[in-house]
């Protein structure tokens, strides 16, 4: 009986272990090559209810484009369930929980620029739920980091310019996200950071689907299955 104590004891404490890193802190990278961005994306959401940018809607964004374009939209609408008027909408062609957002950034230099947009998710178009807002940022200069926020907060954040270069802004600072619940539509409004620094535009010029990452459902996987583990040695004690 100690023996199967002990093993306990083990397997408990490599659970405990292990859990905060399913809690990890962002994760900030200066990769300027684009392409390793998009190279992650297996489908792109089609933009739609927006009236300023570099295309007319509806547009998809392709790797290529961004890579070579680097158009952007902003200046959203009103959606159903939703308040104020000023919302872009991202769809997918079938639900989705892990999104990398590529931002448009034209005030390289300010905080705000990459952390504009506040997310909401949605399956019918009339129930949001509230996913990301970005309320500060920090640093005296390039590169800021995310401050606080409310929602999830991204997994990576790539806080330099990969350019494509648009016609008025870069891409940059590319963050990638993994919610709890997958969404086929994504709204995209002005952070209260924005909106506190005076500038209440969420440039952007893509949303893509990701693969899977790593969540914490994926720790309890584990913690279960080394319980099984020691289920079993605890049976191969008591035939002894």
């Amino acid at each position: 009986m100690s023996r199967l104590l002990r093993i306990s004891s083990i397997v408990l404490g490599f659970v405990v272990a292990i859990a905060p890193v399913a809690r990890a802190a962002i994760v900030y990278t200066s990769d300027s090559n684009v392409a390793d961005f998009t190279g992650l994306v297996s489908s792109y959401a089609t933009f739609s209810n927006y009236s300023g940018g570099d295309v007319a809607p509806p547009f998809t964004p392709t790797s290529t484009e961004i890579k070579n374009n680097g158009f952007r939209v902003y200046a959203g609408g009103t959606l159903t369930g939703l308040p104020g008027s000023d919302w872009i909408l991202a769809t997918f062609t079938s639900p989705t929980s892990n999104v990398l957002i590529f931002p448009n950034i034209d005030h390289f230099g300010a905080g705000f620029d990459g952390y504009q947009y506040t997310i909401e998710g949605s399956n019918d178009l009339t129930a949001w739920t509230p996913l990301f807002d970005a309320l500060t940022a920090v640093g005296a200069g390039e590169p800021f980091t995310l401050g606080t926020f409310t929602g999830t907060a991204p997994s990576t954040v790539n806080n330099v310019l990969t350019p494509g270069a648009g016609p008025a802004g870069t891409v940059g600072y590319e963050a990638q996200f993994s919610f709890g619940t997958a969404y086929k539509y994504y709204a995209f409004g002005a952070s209260t950071l924005a909106v506190n620094s005076g500038n209440a535009d969420q440039e952007l010029s893509a949303v893509g689907a990701v693969g899977t990452v790593p969540e914490p459902g994926s720790m309890l996987l584990l913690g279960t299955s080394l319980l099984v583990l020691g289920a079993g040695v605890r049976r191969k004690v008591f035939r002894r």
